[in-house]
């Protein structure tokens, strides 16, 4: 589980010109202590996510602009540049877990049924269409989602718990994202993904 800190962090040329891609995301972007925890403990939050939520430490990542200081959104990009990670700035947390994926899987699977579709209220119905997209990145939104997963109801008061320690370690109110993936693959895919997408947007 031990990360190495990395002296300095990638500029938007780097990332953007990766290659081999996932060779690079290993590497620079995914088992490094992350821009948003420099000076602060990343591994006490990873197993205070670990324990919150029951899932293997190992699996838990920080993806977004806490992960190296620049977005991979090609929605945020202004002027050709990747947004900062910022004082505004959310925190999002990939959790690789086989288990909850299939879970959260089935319960969403039972919800989105042609047979209950009449009785899906209008929330559930939006997250589900973001949701769509991201089936078959091995992904889910599981912060829009809980409410509706069979270990929902843990998870809300867990993730308290996970925002709180975030707040500590990084001293300030901070929102946290959870991404639940099915496996590690899954997430490099999705990173992969965002590099593509805002070098075609910048270039």
């Amino acid at each position: 589980m031990t990360r190495p800190l990395l002296a300095s962090y990638p500029t938007q040329v780097e990332m953007l010109e990766a290659s081999p891609v996932f060779d690079w995301i290993d590497r620079h972007y995914l088992r490094c202590d992350p821009y948003a925890f420099r000076g602060a403990d990343f591994q006490d939050f990873v197993l205070q996510c670990g324990t919150s939520l029951g899932v293997d430490p190992n699996g838990v990542f920080c993806i977004g602009s806490g992960a190296v200081g620049l977005s991979l959104n090609p929605s945020k990009i202004v002027d050709r540049s990747l947004k900062a990670f910022d004082q505004s700035s959310d925190l999002d947390i990939a959790l690789v877990s086989e288990v909850h994926f299939e879970r959260a899987w089935r319960s969403l699977r039972e919800r989105a049924h042609p047979a209950a579709v009449n009785e899906m209220d209008h929330d559930l119905a939006a997250a589900m269409r973001h949701q769509r997209k991201r089936f078959f990145d091995g992904a889910i939104l599981a912060n829009k989602l809980l409410p509706y997963l069979d270990f929902g109801e843990t998870w809300v008061s867990a993730l308290v718990k996970v925002s709180e320690a975030a707040t500590v370690a990084l001293e300030r109110e901070i929102d946290v994202n959870c991404w639940i993936y099915r496996d590690y693959w899954s997430v490099r895919s999705y990173v992969a993904n965002g590099i593509v997408k805002c070098k075609e947007t910048v270039s």
